[in-house]
């Protein structure tokens, strides 16, 4: 969830008078925290920038595995403004190969991809992205692909409001009851964050489904990702866990030095359900945040971005063992 605004933080954050910390959820104090994936060293990945990324960099990953043209797994970017996204494959999702005709979009960030979700066109992808990103009223739209490449706008998912950013969409189907589930970040990148949560049994209804509030803080967490496990550690029932992961900046705008960005994860029994903090948060620190979870072939692979200075986002790979 990086702008301008991000890069001013990064500065003011060892300067600034102080705000509230952050109110997301508290664990139970009659329940034990539920465990988090032992995750390796971030690595870097996708170094090399093409010339319509400019001062830009990739910073999130949405990946599906299509086994297409050659690549067993294919990959849409963001960069860490809103200048566009962009294509990148590979067949070990660890060494990339950017597409050549990049951006697919312009004046777009954070693409969140699903696919199989009509099963009368079982080839067509869609994606939520934000539109206007590095404006006071990012808004956020669904859009198709029969190849991947070609992006058809089909509706806003999320209407722009004056004065509030709705950014960051996370597209997920539940497997378990099969419904469809946006969630995204809402705020003002000042004193007011949200987590919200649509939900629907079709994905083109996701833009007339009610909002749920999973998260309030006067303190940053946005960056919400979904993922579902369902013999997950702590799991009852062979229910499975749902693992929510966010961004935060604990003691920002202050003048505490360890200030930084952190990825912070929560667990729930349902999408949608009440998240609390797992074991073992932070899981990821140092100056990391918007984790994308993904499974393939029983393991786990995530996606972060990593601040190495004011001005530079990088891209970085992360695994664990499954359970």
């Amino acid at each position: 969830m990086r702008s301008a605004h991000w890069k001013r933080a990064f500065v003011l954050a060892f300067g600034i008078a102080s705000y509230a910390l952050c109110q997301t959820p508290k664990a139970n104090p009659g329940a034990a925290a539920i465990p988090y994936l032992r995750l390796s060293a971030p690595r870097r990945v996708l170094p090399d920038a093409q010339p319509w990324e400019g001062n830009e960099f990739p910073h999130t990953l949405s990946v599906l595995e299509l086994k297409r043209d050659g690549y067993r797994y294919w990959g849409w970017y963001g960069l860490n403004e809103g200048r566009g996204i962009g294509l990148a494959r590979s067949n070990d999702l660890v060494t990339w190969t950017k597409y050549d005709k990049n951006p697919l979009w312009s004046n777009a960030r954070w693409p969140s991809v699903l696919q199989h979700a009509d099963p009368r066109q079982p080839k067509l992808l869609y994606f939520a992205i934000t539109r206007d990103y590095d404006t006071p009223s990012s808004y956020i739209v669904l859009t198709s692909s029969q190849d991947g490449i070609h992006l058809n706008q089909e509706k806003t998912l999320v209407q722009a409001v004056t004065n509030q950013r709705n950014q960051n969409p996370n597209l997920f189907r539940d497997p378990r009851s099969g419904r469809f589930y946006l969630t995204f970040y809402r705020g003002n990148d000042h004193d007011h964050f949200e987590i919200i949560s649509k939900s629907a049994l079709q994905l083109q209804d996701l833009d007339k489904a009610p909002e749920k509030v999973l998260m309030q803080s006067s303190d940053t967490v946005a960056a919400p990702t979904l993922l579902y496990l369902k013999h997950a550690p702590g799991a009852k029932k062979k229910a499975g866990i749902y693992y929510l992961a966010t961004e935060i900046y604990p003691h920002r705008y202050t003048e505490d030095p360890e200030g930084e960005w952190q990825v912070k994860v929560f667990a729930a029994d349902a999408p949608d359900g009440n998240f609390q903090p797992v074991a073992g948060n932070p899981v990821l620190r140092g100056q990391r945040a918007c984790l994308f979870q993904h499974v393939f072939k029983n393991h786990f692979y995530g996606f972060d971005c990593h601040l190495e200075d004011p001005e530079h986002w990088v891209l970085e790979f992360t695994e664990a063992t499954l359970p």
